[in-house]
């Protein structure tokens, strides 16, 4: 499955908060709507049906709401999706090629809508099931949508704070990452989430 495929169906703001609500979706909403910005460090891997690892990936990102996001794949091959919360940048400098996408048209009704803290999106996307273990807490989402990439998203939160997201496709594949040294609300300029498309690349410019 092409990383970035996976990423901009779940990205854009990975939050804490406090549990207080008495049902699943208010309470993932609670835990998504605080923070207004998050960087991390991250560790991706793709899984097939039989659960045999295919690939992996690691770097680093940074989101900002409503839609902004920076995520930089640094190994084993670099890539970088940028967005302003406008338009899309999907960089692969190994392929020397720059793809351009309507924000609106990529991150709108998929499951980046639940991190934005809308509880209703959420109830209107997704079947919530939630979970507590000592200070864990796991939320499993299905989403209702038959056209859904997705049949399972599961997110869980340590002391409040993301901690890890599964995605499980429509074939049984499973994409894992495990998230590090999460800064909430750090310091972050909005030009962070602009792309200047670099000299000599192939562009494919699909906003119109």
């Amino acid at each position: 499955m092409k990383f970035h495929s996976v990423l901009l169906c779940f990205l854009v703001s990975l939050s804490v908060g406090s549990v207080k609500a008495a049902n699943p979706e208010q309470n993932l909403a609670d835990l998504m709507s605080p923070a207004a910005k998050i960087s991390a460090n991250f560790s991706q891997k793709l899984f097939d049906a039989d659960g045999f690892e295919m690939d992996s990936s690691s770097g680093l990102f940074s989101v900002a709401r409503p839609k902004q996001i920076l995520w930089h794949t640094t190994e084993p091959l670099e890539q970088k999706v940028v967005s302003n919360g406008k338009v899309v940048w999907i960089y692969d400098p190994d392929l020397a090629q720059v793809i351009i996408e309507p924000a609106e048209r990529i991150l709108s009704g998929s499951p980046i809508a639940l991190f934005s803290g809308n509880l209703s999106d959420i109830q209107r996307h997704y079947a919530v099931a939630e979970e507590y273990r000592a200070n864990t807490a796991v939320f499993s989402l299905v989403p209702t949508s038959k056209t859904s990439l997705f049949k399972e998203i599961t997110i869980v939160f340590v002391d409040g704070v993301p901690d890890s997201i599964a995605l499980t496709d429509t074939l049984s594949r499973k994409t894992k990452i495990q998230f590090g040294n999460v800064n909430l609300n750090p310091a972050l300029d909005d030009t962070a989430f602009d792309f200047v498309v670099p000299a000599d690349v192939d562009v494919i410019n699909n906003v119109r």
